[in-house]
């Protein structure tokens, strides 16, 4: 703990036990840091100001994330030990945190997850224009980063292979762009058909910035999913073009249906097989953003500055794991199997608008 840089002096917080239950009270109980300072006091946690009680959250982020990894690894040692190899392993995600408001006026919460540690390395939040990036939180030599279609950008797969790092992205059934050998754009209908035939399809290609110029060599490798799982894929296509407005492309419904990833591993290490199963680590990150959306609410994160975010989301994350251990029949993915009383109440805050969430920075 002390290591962590959480708890220096032993004055107005005594223990352990006392600074989590001030981060619990801080997320859980919907606290402004004053009625946060005022309950700590009533409940004899600690006896401290609204400023020096922001000071011991805003050190508490790591230590956090550390009790956070703990539980993780014991629930998943699986994937702690998939995890392990010659390269280091690090998902990069995003995920929307719509506050009371206009649901026009989302924030965004970018992370970094350490599939190695099974921490956070990054978290930073920013307004719904600031795009997703591969980069983000500075690239180490050597490790891989693995992501999803958004942060499939030539640009951005550049700037990993300039640090001598890997990647491994998802496509999309439009972008990025991809070159074959002759330099002409290849067909994804044509590259999905050979998938078809000879069970999966890997190639090396082009990927390339119609803008920037910018050219990235790669490998395209394309699975088709399960039958089950296409349709459900497609069906959940269909839905997102006809929430955002747009009717889908013939193309974009049948690359729904399956897995196309781009990377810059090496063919004899990394197989398709292997590429796709350690594609499927970065789920742990999305398991988590559902623990944090379904159980303890991220919604209601109202922390800007990065260490408080990570402050949060570590606290939030923890309660989540918590709250599983002690009722492991939920369903972390099905957020009504929640009691309702689990809920903390949020009475002491308006439900006008945005305004009424104060943003600590």
């Amino acid at each position: 703990m002390r290591e962590a840089g959480a708890l220096q002096r032993r004055r107005a917080i005594r223990s352990a036990s006392d600074l989590l239950r001030l981060c619990f009270g801080f997320v859980l109980g919907r606290f402004s840091l004053r009625m946060l300072a005022s309950w700590a006091s009533t409940e004899g946690v600690a006896d401290l100001s609204d400023v020096a009680a922001l000071k011991r959250l805003r050190a508490s982020a790591d230590w956090l994330g550390l009790l956070a990894a703990r539980l993780l690894r014991a629930r998943y040692p699986e994937v702690a030990a998939g995890a392990r190899d010659q390269h280091r392993l690090v998902a990069v995600d995003a995920t929307m945190v719509v506050p009371p408001g206009d649901k026009r006026d989302y924030w965004l919460v970018h992370t970094v997850f350490d599939l190695h540690d099974l921490t956070f390395r990054v978290v930073e939040t920013s307004d719904r224009f600031e795009r997703e990036r591969l980069t983000r939180g500075g690239v180490r030599p050597g490790e891989v980063r693995i992501a999803d279609r958004f942060h499939a950008r030539a640009e951005e797969l550049a700037a990993v292979r300039a640090e001598d790092a890997h990647f491994l992205v998802r496509a999309a059934s439009t972008y990025p762009r991809l070159l074959g050998s002759n330099g002409k754009r290849l067909d994804r209908a044509a590259l999905l058909a050979e998938a078809d035939q000879a069970g999966s399809l890997d190639r090396p290609v082009t990927v390339a910035s119609a803008k920037s110029k910018t050219r990235v060599a790669a490998r395209l490798v394309i699975v088709p999913l399960p039958p089950t799982a296409a349709a459900r894929a497609r069906l959940k296509a269909k839905r997102d073009a006809r929430a955002a407005g747009y009717a889908p492309s013939a193309t974009g419904l049948e690359v729904a249906g399956y897995l196309l990833l781009l990377t810059s591993l090496d063919p004899d290490e990394w197989p398709p097989d292997r590429l796709v199963a350690t594609y499927r680590l970065r789920w742990q990150v999305e398991l988590a953003f559902k623990r944090l959306k379904s159980i303890v609410g991220l919604e209601d994160l109202r922390a800007r500055a990065p260490d408080l975010a990570r402050t949060w989301i570590n606290t939030a994350l923890l309660a989540a794991l918590i709250a599983e251990d002690e009722r492991p029949d939920l369903d972390p993915e099905a957020p009504d199997s929640l009691p309702r009383t689990f809920r903390a109440p949020r009475a002491d805050f308006p439900s006008g608008g945005s305004s009424a969430l104060p943003s600590y920075a």
